[in-house]
This record gives structure tokens, C-alpha cells and sequence, in this order.
């Protein structure tokens, strides 16, 4: 029994060693068929997780989970691994021998049999795995840089080169300030900086892309910010507004970051956003884009740029661009209509865009013809004009509705040609002439209202600002913005003849002239204007404004003012050197402000003027012929403002500014109690005088010429130290061609200690052809900016030498000179026997002054200031100076200029052979040696 007991337990042990082994080959054929159903599914669970991990990946912006990464390259090497195996898996079980029950070769059969029974048991491994994977993918961490769709850029090269140069090189830089108008291509010019820190780093962690708008939303600038920074929803939305600041601060404090902000109409407070300013400790950087310039001040921005329109070349380019094809295979003419298309754009890339597009596909040359005459005649009928043009450069004028006033300045611009260069001055007294700064009397605080808001509109961007060919400011409309300014003050288009400018002669026919019945504004301009042969309409009721300006017309027809005494209060008539008689109708403008008869050939002012009771400026500036003025016939006038001003008449011996009956004009004037502006040139001894004696006259006037003023030996100007009886207006002084003038004398009683208010308003002095020996009384003029002198053959000093340095310091003398011209003076030894403190920048041109050795500039100064003396070679021969102090030389008219000690610049003077001017820039005392920039800028401001 024990025998049969322990047989029986053998043999169970020896079958269960033997059971595994012989399954693994006794299942192979059955376990292959489930390996190879196991391995379909898996396949299919790949396909699966797939699908739904790169759906999300491209819908969410999200990554696959390492968990899932890791579960499908497993998977992949399993499935790999498995079809390996199973070909011969699938022949051994097929090959069996003992009655089809073993297979031929045991041993690979038990080999692969244990191998694809553990690949079933991996399989159900995995299967069980995938069912616990659970989320596939998590959100992508923010990129580094967003790239911004954008299409090919034109001419921004050289400013997207500087702005980099800050941003990159320049670490002290850290808010650069990208200002122009709109359209101009600011915010391609930003994108182009986006695409260039997208595909260089330049040490940057992120750059991150906002744009601000109108109205401002900080908490939208808030939110795009975080989201760049991967801020997640969950978090953001349970935390208050300050600790959404803090923590923004706090993250942005820990990277290197850019923030690129888009069109910014205001101040934006970067704390209030969480953003912490940059600078040198963390070498970030803000950019932003502007249509003012004056953000850019309030924003603090270390670097400002100003993003221009295109050249003309460029501008051609991106036309032809938008125009979809190459114009070389156009027909001829299409390529000449095209120039001409492109060039009525101005540039601006904006319009630009939108016209090329609206050209696409058009094949025809009387398309295009008509193209170019709606975009010159009615600009906003031409397709995507209005929507995609002026919509959007609307929004600068709009941005202006806090202040009504200066909208209406900027849509007086309208009356002005295309490309006109406007004179500040002249526009800012229309401004006030017509009432749009508002009804008052006093016409200097107006010309500082006038001239801030003059400087609002270039600082908009709505006004471009340049010098003309007198050195005079003027402002000027690009082409397109004065289409959109006409367009918004013609009521969007809705009221074309609201505003008329009229530069051709044949819309001024009858049929034309009927338009003037709905007009508020007219102008007739330009030399093309040869005849006036019609009249307005009976009713032109609605007309406030008229401008005749420049044009070639002789005669004004009779009755073409008869309609327009309903409303009109600005005539302006002057530049047409061609109208000799005074239109008399023009009494009869009741209600006329402002009457300017400036540059005309008319000789004679009727009585009857004084019926415009509400005349407030008279201007008979540069009329040439003798201009008679009846007596009394402007002392009923209640003026604030007469000009009869004349500049060129310094050559003209027989010259005289009123008539025969000067002293009784000059009288009327003294006693016009409203008058607070007088600019007036005078011969007469008594009138000159008059102007100098007045209270009346010294409070009101503005600008004094005294030409030719024979018998005129001495002007005394009484001055009470106390300020009274000073010349508070006076701008300009002009003494020509008064050759028995030996002194002008300021006698203010006790004490000699110059008086800063006696000509407190003095900037422009010019004297020429008088017997003065010196002009000690400019002591009492502390910011006289321009003087001249000239022909004086008597003048041995400009200031003489009865007052100490610190009585000359204290008097402010010539503290803000610019330019001090002195020509043909051959007893002048002395400016000044004191050293003064010169302005920077300052320059003497000087000629014919050959006993004139020095200048009253000390060669050791290290006050920083620079100043330019021209003069001819055989003048610098005997000029004294330090030959070793530091100097710029240049020969006149030549550049650029060239560093060198004075003494080299003496002898390369002296070895020049000729009679070519010099400019010598006079450098302060240790100054270091001036970059190539700044010394080209240097060669213009002597001209």
C-alpha cells in the first residue's frame, strides 16, 4: 500500500513537471490563434488612441501624456515583436507527427510555445493598460514666440534695423515708441520685429504680443498676457484683480521678456497691468505702436521712431504687388496710369493696399483712367476706399472728440491745395480770424492757443511740419488724410458741396457756381484761376469762409459779393498781384472778421470800410505801391489786429508804408482802443517816433520796420524800472536805410542795470544802413533769437561797455540767440568787451568786418557749448584762438565736417588759395571726439 501510495505521488509530481512544458506545445496552435486575435486588438487600440490624441493635439493646442507616449511606443514594439514570432509559431503548429497530436521538433515547439503564452499574458497586460490611460494629452506650454500670420513687407528694412539694434544691443534701452500715421505700416513694421525674434532668440524666454485699441481694457491686456505665460483658466478666475497684477509681476519678473503692444491711443499704466517696468536689471524690453507722438512722452519711452510712408519706388513696388501681376506685360498705358495711381497714394501703404486690390483683374486702360480720375476728383467712390481707408484713419480724427476745437482746426486744412506747404502762422490767425479758437481780443493768447493746437495735430500725426525756403514753419496734409479730412467735413460724403476748393478755371462756370448755395467753405486757388466771369447764386446763405488765394485773376466782377452778406466773416484775398481796385461791395459784408488784402497791386481803401463794424483784422502786408488810406476811414473799426508790413521795401529809396498824410494814419492808430496788434513800417521821422512815444502804439505793437527815415537822428524810449511803459509785444524790429540815426537811448531813470521788461518779446532785430555807433539798448531784450546788422559804417561795437559781466549775465543777453549776422561793418573791433554765455548751437556769419579779432567766447569755457563762426579765409588770418582747442572744419558748402585742433584748421585755411568760405564748429573745452552721426547733423545748421 505505502509502495502504491508513494508510486502514485511520483508520478503526479513527474506529470505536473512534464504538464506545463508538454501545454506549451500541446496549446501552441490555439494559443497562436488568440495571440493573433490579441494582437488585432491591440493594433486597433493603437489606431484609437491615435486618432483621439492628435485630434486633440491640433484642436487644443495640447501634447500627448508621457503616459500615453510611453503606452504607444511599448504597444508598437510588442506588436512588432509579436509578428516576428508568429510565422513560425503558425508553421510548428501545423507540423506534427505520433498521430497529428506532437509536433516533429519538440524543442523549438516548447521554445515558442512558452514564448507566445507569455506574449498572450503581455497582451492582456497591455489591453488592461490602455484601458487605464484616461486623459491622452495635456495643454503645450506657450511658445516662445507666436507666429503671426503676415503677408510680404515693402521698404520697413532700415527701421526694423534700428528697432532691433535696441532691442538687442542697446541694454540701457527698455520702451521704444513706434509713432506714425495710420496706415503707415506700424503694426506690419511690429510684426516684422515679431518674425525676427521668432527666428533668432537673442536671449529672450518670450515675446508676448497685445493689442490695446480705443478703448482701453486692461483686464483684456491682463488676460492675454497670462494666457502667453500659461496661467491656467482654474486659477486666473478665482483670483482677485490685485493678485492677478502680483502674479503677473511675479512670473514676468522671472523671465526675459518682449511685450510687443499694438496701437496705444493713451498712456498705459505697465504696473497697473502686473508687467514690471524694464530696464538693465532685467533686460527686457516694451515696444509700441502710436498715432501720437505725444504718447510716446507719456509712455516714457527711451527711443522713438517715426514709421514714414514709402518712396516713391517702393510705394510702385507694393502697388504692383496688391495689383496681383507684374505691370511690365500691362499694356503701355496701364503702366503710366499705374505710376500715376500709386503716386496720388503718397505712399502710405494703407491706401496703397487698398487701391492696388481694387485694380485687380483689370485689363482695360479706360478702367484705369477712370480709376485715377475718381481717386483725384471723389476719392471715396473708389472701391474699399471708404471702409478700409478713411474708416480707419478716422479713428485719429476721432480720437480727437474730447476737443471739438481742434477737430475744426484740423478740417480747416481743407481749404489748402494737395501738397500745399502752410504756413503756421498764417493758418493759426485764420483759425482765430473766423472764430474757431473762440471770441476774444486778445490775439496773443490766441497765437498760443493756435500754435499748442497746431502742435497737437503734428504730435496726432494729422499734420507733416517743415521749414519752406524763408526758414518759415509750415505744416502740410498728406494727400491722403486731406481725402479723408474733406470727406468727414463734407458730412462723410453726403454733402459734396459743403467745401469747395476750386483750382482750375473752368469749374468756376455759372453751372459750377451754383454749387456755392450749399457751400460754408470756398477757396479759389492757384495761377490756372485767370478770370472770374460769373457770379455766385442769389442765396449763398450758408457761406462763412472765402479764400481767393494765388491765382492770376486781374478783376472781381461786380455783384460777386451781393450774395454772401448773410454770413461771411473771412475774405482772404491776398497773393494776386494782379487785382489793383478795392472791390467796394465788400462794405457791405456786415458781418465780415477777418479781411486780409496782403500781396495785391490795390492802392486805395474807400471810405466806406468803416461799415464792418465787425472787421477785427485788416492785413495790407507786402503791398508794394503806395496804399491810400482815407483819414478816418478805419478809426470807427473796432480792430484788433492791422498789419501793413512790408520787408523788401529796405531797398527801395523812394519807399513809403501809408500815403502822403503817414503821421495822422499812425495817430488814428494810436488812439483805436481795441488795436492790440500793430505790425507797421514807417518813413517819417514823426511817425517813427510816434510809434516809440505812444502808450497806445508800445502796448499794441508787434513788428516795426523804419525805413529810410531821413531827419531821424535819435530815438529815446523812456522806461519806468518798475516795467511800465515797456514794449510788451514788440517781436520784430526792423531799422533800414536811416543813415542820421546815431543813437537809440533807453532812459529809465534812477539805476543803469538793464530792464528784462522793456522788450521782454524781441526775438528778430535787424539794422542796416544807419549811423549807429553801437546797440547797447539790446540788454534790454533777453530773448532775441535773430540778429543782424549790416552796412552800418559808423558801428564800432554791438554792446558797449558801460555795464559789468554780472549786470549782463543778469540781464539774460543774448541767452537765447541763434543766429548773429554782422556784414560789412569796418569800424567793428567788438562784440562785447565781456565774455558772454552764449546758447548752444549758436553761429555767427560774419563778413567785412575786418578789425573784428574776437568774440566774446572764452577758449577754457567747459560749459558743454558749441557755437560755428563762417566767415572768408583773409578774416580767420586775424581771428585770435587757442590753436589747440578742438574744432569741426569744413569748407563751406562742402561736407562733411572734419575734426581737428584750430590750428590745423588756420593753416589748411591759409593754404586753400581761394576766397571760398569757411565753417568753423567750435568745440567746448574736453569734449570727446564727436561721432560721424552728429557731426553730418552738424553741417546743416549753418547754411
Amino acid at each position: 500500500m505505502d509502495i502504491a501510495n508513494s508510486l502514485l505521488e511520483l508520478v503526479n509530481k513527474l506529470w505536473g513537471l512534464a504538464s506545463k512544458p508538454l501545454g506549451y506545445i500541446y496549446n501552441l496552435e490555439d494559443n497562436v490563434q488568440w495571440l493573433r486575435s490579441a494582437i488585432g486588438d491591440l493594433k486597433d487600440a493603437i489606431e484609437d488612441v491615435k486618432a483621439r490624441v492628435e485630434r486633440e493635439e491640433e484642436e487644443k493646442a495640447a501634447k500627448r501624456t508621457r503616459k500615453v507616449k510611453n503606452w504607444l511606443v511599448k504597444v508598437e514594439e510588442f506588436v512588432h515583436g509579436v509578428e516576428q514570432v508568429l510565422p513560425e509559431a503558425t508553421q510548428l503548429a501545423r507540423n506534427k507527427c505520433l498521430s497529428r497530436c506532437l509536433p516533429r521538433n519538440c524543442r523549438s515547439s516548447y521554445r515558442l510555445g512558452k514564448e507566445v503564452d507569455q506574449m498572450l499574458k503581455d497582451a492582456k497586460v497591455l489591453q488592461t493598460e490602455e484601458e487605464k490611460l484616461g486623459v491622452l494629452t495635456a495643454p503645450l506650454p506657450p511658445p516662445r514666440v507666436l507666429n503671426l500670420p503676415m503677408d510680404e513687407t515693402v521698404g520697413l528694412d532700415i527701421s526694423l534695423d534700428k528697432v532691433m539694434k535696441w532691442l538687442v544691443d542697446e541694454k540701457q534701452v527698455g520702451v521704444i515708441g513706434l509713432y506714425g500715421a495710420g496706415g503707415v505700416g506700424k503694426t506690419t513694421l511690429m510684426k516684422r520685429i515679431n518674425e525676427k525674434l521668432l527666428r533668432a532668440n537673442h536671449g529672450f524666454d518670450i515675446v508676448i504680443w497685445v493689442v490695446v485699441s480705443r478703448q482701453v481694457n486692461e483686464d483684456g491686456i491682463r488676460d492675454a498676457t497670462r494666457k502667453r505665460l500659461h496661467i491656467q483658466d482654474e486659477s486666473w478666475d478665482r483670483w482677485s484683480r490685485d493678485e492677478r497684477v502680483h502674479q503677473l509681476h511675479h512670473d514676468l519678473t522671472q523671465k526675459k521678456f518682449v511685450l510687443l503692444i499694438d496701437d496705444v491711443w493713451e498712456r498705459l499704466d505697465l504696473s497697473k497691468i502686473g508687467v514690471p517696468h524694464p530696464g538693465l536689471e532685467n533686460g527686457s524690453k516694451v515696444v509700441f505702436t502710436t498715432r501720437s507722438e505725444s504718447v510716446c512722452g507719456l509712455m516714457k519711452a527711451d527711443k522713438t521712431l517715426e514709421v514714414r510712408c514709402l518712396t516713391r519706388e517702393e510705394a510702385l513696388k507694393l502697388f504692383e504687388e496688391n495689383v496681383g501681376k507684374s505691370l511690365v506685360d500691362c499694356h503701355p498705358e496701364i503702366q503710366d496710369l499705374a505710376r500715376n495711381i500709386a503716386e496720388e497714394c503718397k505712399g502710405l501703404p494703407l491706401a496703397l493696399i487698398t487701391v492696388g486690390r481694387a485694380m485687380a483683374g483689370k485689363h482695360n486702360p479706360a478702367e484705369w483712367r477712370d480709376a485715377l480720375r475718381t481717386l483725384k476728383n471723389k476719392p471715396h467712390e473708389l472701391k474699399g476706399m471708404e471702409e478700409d481707408v478713411y474708416r480707419i484713419l478716422e479713428f485719429s480724427y476721432n480720437s480727437l472728440s474730447d476737443n471739438p476745437t481742434l477737430q475744426a482746426c484740423f478740417l480747416y486744412c481743407c481749404l489748402f491745395p494737395e501738397d500745399y506747404p502752410i504756413r503756421s502762422g498764417e493758418l493759426i490767425e485764420l483759425w482765430i480770424g473766423e472764430g474757431v479758437l473762440g471770441d476774444t481780443d486778445n490775439v496773443y493768447s490766441m497765437r498760443d492757443k493756435g500754435e499748442s493746437l497746431l502742435g497737437d495735430l503734428k504730435r496726432a500725426c494729422l499734420l507733416e511740419s517743415g521749414l519752406d525756403d524763408d526758414e518759415k514753419q509750415y505744416v502740410k496734409m498728406h494727400d491722403v488724410i486731406r481725402d479723408m479730412a474733406t470727406w468727414i467735413a463734407r458730412d462723410h460724403g453726403q454733402k459734396e458741396n459743403k467745401l469747395l476748393v476750386i483750382e482750375n478755371e473752368q469749374d468756376m462756370s455759372e453751372e459750377m457756381m451754383s454749387k456755392w448755395r450749399e457751400a460754408e467753405k470756398v477757396s479759389l486757388w492757384g495761377k490756372r484761376i485767370r478770370n472770374i466771369n460769373s457770379t455766385p447764386p442769389d442765396q449763398c446763405f450758408h457761406l462763412k469762409t472765402l479764400l481767393v488765394r494765388e491765382t492770376n485773376v486781374g478783376f472781381v466782377p461786380r455783384g460777386f459779393f451781393d450774395s454772401m452778406k448773410a454770413r461771411l466773416t473771412v475774405l482772404n484775398l491776398s497773393n494776386n498781384e494782379n487785382i489793383e481796385s478795392f472791390p467796394k461791395e465788400i462794405c457791405d459784408l456786415i458781418y465780415l472778421r477777418y479781411l486780409n488784402l496782403s500781396s495785391t497791386c490795390i492802392n486805395e481803401l474807400p471810405q466806406e470800410i468803416k461799415n464792418l463794424t465787425r472787421l477785427r483784422w485788416l492785413l495790407l502786408d507786402e503791398i508794394e505801391e503806395r496804399i491810400l488810406i482815407s483819414i478816418g476811414a478805419i478809426t470807427s473799426l473796432s480792430l484788433n489786429v492791422f498789419s501793413k508790413w512790408q520787408i523788401d521795401a529796405s531797398w527801395r529809396t523812394d519807399a513809403r508804408s501809408l500815403h502822403e498824410k503817414e503821421e495822422e494814419i499812425v495817430e488814428e492808430l494810436g488812439c483805436m482802443q481795441h488795436l492790440t496788434d500793430l505790425s507797421i513800417m514807417v518813413s517819417e521821422p514823426s511817425s517813427a517816433l510816434k510809434i516809440f512815444e505812444s502808450p497806445n502804439l508800445r502796448r499794441s505793437i508787434r513788428r516795426a520796420h523804419i525805413n529810410n527815415c531821413e531827419g531821424l537822428t535819435r530815438i529815446l524810449i523812456s522806461h519806468s524800472p518798475t516795467g511800465n511803459g515797456g514794449f510788451p509785444h514788440l517781436e520784430v524790429l526792423y531799422l533800414y536805410s536811416c543813415h542820421s540815426l546815431v543813437k537809440v537811448e533807453i532812459s529809465q531813470g534812477i539805476g543803469r542795470a538793464p530792464n528784462r521788461a522793456c522788450f521782454p518779446s524781441l526775438v528778430d532785430v535787424h539794422i542796416s544802413q544807419c549811423g549807429l555807433l553801437e546797440l547797447s539798448w539790446l540788454v534790454h531784450a533777453p530773448n532775441l533769437r535773430e540778429l543782424t546788422v549790416s552796412s552800418c559804417r559808423s558801428m564800432e561795437r554791438i554792446i558797449g561797455g558801460e555795464f559789468t559781466r554780472e549786470e549782463l549775465a543778469a540781464s539774460g543777453l543774448f541767452s537765447r540767440l541763434q543766429t548773429l549776422v554782422l556784414t560789412f561793418l569796418p569800424c567793428l573791433t567788438s562784440i562785447c568787451d565781456q565774455t558772454l554765455i552764449f546758447p548752444q548751437g549758436v553761429s555767427f556769419p560774419i563778413y567785412g568786418c575786418h578789425r573784428l579779432r574776437k568774440l566774446p567766447c572764452d577758449s577754457n569755457d567747459a560749459r558743454g557749448r558749441s557755437f560755428f563762426v563762417r566767415a572768408q579765409p583773409d578774416w580767420w588770418a586775424t581771428f585770435e584762438w587757442d590753436p589747440t582747442a578742438r574744432v569741426n572744419f569744413q569748407w563751406h558748402g562742402e561736407s562733411p565736417m572734419e575734426e581737428m585742433t584750430y590750428g590745423e584748421a588756420a593753416r589748411k585755411i591759409k593754404d586753400g588759395r581761394g576766397i571760398r568760405l569757411a565753417t568753423i564748429e567750435f568745440l567746448p573745452r574736453g569734449a570727446e571726439r564727436a561721432s560721424e552721426a552728429e557731426i553730418s547733423k552738424r553741417d546743416v545748421v549753418i547754411k
